[in-house]
C-alpha cells in the first residue's frame, strides 16, 4: 500500500525530532525558512519535490525509497535501538510496555502512542546500558 503524503510528512518530522533539530536548525541546514518548514509539517503548504529532496538529504532519509513506496518503516526499524536488543531484553521490554499502559490506565490517564514509544525507547536504552561489558 502506498504511503500517503501525511505518512511521509510524519516520517520527516519524526526524523527531525529524533535528531533533536528545531525548525530553525533545519532551516539553517536547508536554506528553507523555518516558517515554510512548519507549513510543510502541518501540511498547510505542499512541499515541492526539490525541497523534499533537500530536507531528506539533511535528515539522512532516502527520498527515493519514501516516494517509491518501499516499506521505509521496516528499514527504520532495522536501524533503531530495538533492533539492538536480545530476545531476553525484548521480552523484558514487552512486559514494561504492558506495565506502563496498565499504570497509566489505573491513574485514569491515557497515554499517547508517541509517549509509549518514548518510554519504550528509554527503557531499551536502560537495558542496553545494563549489559555486562
Amino acid at each position: 500500500m502506498p504511503y500517503e503524503i501525511k505518512d511521509i510528512v510524519k516520517i520527516i518530522k519524526n526524523k527531525r525530532d529524533e535528531l533533536n533539530l528545531s525548525l530553525r536548525d533545519l532551516s539553517s541546514k536547508t536554506g528553507i525558512s523555518s516558517s515554510t518548514l512548519q507549513r510543510y509539517e502541518t501540511m498547510e503548504t505542499n512541499m515541492p519535490i526539490d525541497k523534499f529532496q533537500i530536507i531528506c538529504d539533511v535528515l539522512g532519509l532516502e527520498a527515493d525509497k519514501l516516494l517509491s513506496n518501499k516499506n521505509y518503516s521496516s528499514q527504520e526499524k532495522e536501524n533503531n535501538i530495538f533492533s539492538k536488543l536480545t530476545d531476553e531484553e525484548l521480552a523484558k521490554l514487552e512486559k514494561f510496555k504492558n506495565m506502563s499502559t496498565v499504570m497509566f490506565m489505573n491513574e485514569g490517564n491515557d497515554i499517547s502512542d508517541e509517549d509509549k514509544e518514548t518510554l519504550a525507547t528509554a527503557y531499551a536504552e536502560v537495558l542496553i546500558s545494563q549489559r555486562k561489558k
